[in-house]
């Protein structure tokens, strides 16, 4: 019999408990898969008394992680303990044991993933990572090999599938952001806290990766222009689905020449766009290639199995010998492809959605198409957008489209219009994904 590939695994959460039971109880198709059966040796936990769904053998459980580093046979380490400190010198600590590396960190990744993969290079060791991003989709195998002959022209991605639920249950349901949040932690969708996601964090996390490797340069987490849900109103989701628009919250990367812009915010979509049918906790995906044109990736971007499916797929990889091979001749991963240089922020062009409280008396519309004209910004429509539950008192709600203009000029017409004694309460702006041609251009 072939000697068994030794695996080490740190950390027993919901995405660890699904790779380990696997591996223990679906070895014999694994191993078909490698030529070589996959032992789990070793899990690393901080509580080997702990009550766990899925009941680990006493056996392999550990807490001092020096026994699995000093451990010859074992020979793969699967990072599935999350965060950014801990995480970081565990893998610094395997590369230099001599251990090859599967994560799903997108934070470690996102923040350290430079030093990290030199690190696996200078020990002639690998760093894999396909649970990374979008889950249980094989979007990182596709980018960095499926459309390799391909020069990525821009990336819209749906990736964090809590602001996806949340959005929309809102619309489908007439919910409150509030109450659409308390339903998504009821059913394990989102966390306690759930801070990262919502703030647009978790998905900026995934996009520093995913365009790093599209763009071919290392895109840096804190030139990311993150905005999150939480300030979205259900009078502005109802407003624009009667428009045909439907909102998600987008991670897009876009070249403009040899610079990239970087974002991750709330976007309308026409109904007609791919991504606007993406519902619930899914995950998806726009690519735009300049031989490929459009692709679309779909699936699960979170949960146990989902992230598992992936993370198994990269231990096949690297049990195989076909990661190590991939680490040592590509030059895709970023720390070996210069660094970004990012176009200046707001030059972004789209059409975008105004919503204005007005004082209900004449000439406030007039000032609002003024101020929109002084700055050279089209208009599209003015739909004074009333509730039949409209008070004397209350502001007049007045939706108001553009045509393509940059987002700088918007932002600071919209600023102008807060400053309006007709205007009540703050305008709220949020840009529409405009229709892309074959490569991700206009």
């Amino acid at each position: 019999m072939a000697t068994p590939i030794g695996i080490a695994l740190l950390g027993v959460g919901t995405v660890g408990a699904a790779v380990a039971r696997r591996l223990l109880a679906g070895g014999e198709p694994l191993a078909r898969r490698v030529g070589r059966p996959l032992l789990l040796r070793h899990v690393l936990v901080r509580d080997p008394a702990r009550r766990r769904s899925f009941q680990i053998p006493s056996s392999i459980l550990r807490t001092d992680v020096g026994v699995i580093l000093n451990d010859d046979e074992t020979s793969i380490v699967v990072e599935l303990i999350g965060g950014v400190d801990d995480a970081r010198r565990l893998t610094f600590d395997a590369v230099r044991a001599g251990k090859d590396v599967v994560t799903a960190n997108k934070a470690l990744l996102a923040v350290h993933g430079r030093e990290i993969f030199a690190a696996a290079r200078s020990a002639g060791r690998c760093v894999t990572f396909e649970g990374a991003v979008a889950g249980g989709i094989p979007l990182i195998e596709a980018i960095r090999r499926g459309l390799a002959a391909n020069r990525i022209d821009a990336v819209y991605g749906i990736l964090n599938g809590t602001c996806n639920y949340i959005l929309t249950r809102m619309i489908d349901n007439g919910a409150s952001y509030a109450h659409a949040l308390g339903e998504a932690q009821r059913l394990g969708y989102a966390e306690a806290d759930p801070t990262t996601d919502v703030s647009g964090l978790d998905a900026a996390h995934k996009l520093a990766i995913l365009a790093s490797l599209a763009m071919g340069r290392c895109c840096d987490l804190d030139r990311i222009a993150v905005k999150g849900i939480s300030d979205i109103d259900l009078i502005d989701l109802t407003a624009a689905a009667e428009l045909g628009l439907v909102c998600k919250l987008l991670a897009i990367a876009r070249r403009h020449g040899g610079d990239i812009s970087l974002a991750v915010e709330p976007r309308f979509i026409p109904r007609s766009h791919p991504l606007a049918a993406v519902s619930g906790p899914f995950n998806a995906v726009s690519v735009y290639g300049d031989l490929i044109g459009h692709c679309l990736f779909y699936g699960p971007g979170a949960g146990g199995d989902a992230t598992a499916s992936a993370v198994l797929a990269d231990i096949l990889d690297v049990a195989s010998g076909n990661a190590a091979k991939t680490f040592a001749a590509e030059g895709v991963l970023w720390d070996q492809t210069p660094a970004a240089t990012y176009a200046p922020a707001g030059e972004d062009a789209s059409p975008h959605y105004i919503r204005v409280g007005l004082v209900d008396r004449p000439g406030g519309i007039a000032q609002i198409a003024t101020i929109l004209g002084n700055a050279g910004i089209s208009i599209a429509s003015i739909i004074q957008h009333e509730s039949p539950y409209q008070q004397a008192s209350d502001p007049v709600p007045v939706v108001v489209t553009t045509h393509p203009a940059r987002q700088r000029d918007v932002r600071a017409a919209v600023t102008r219009f807060g400053e309006l004694k007709e205007v009540l309460g703050a305008p709220v702006c949020i840009p529409v994904l405009e229709k892309l041609g074959p490569g991700g251009g206009k």
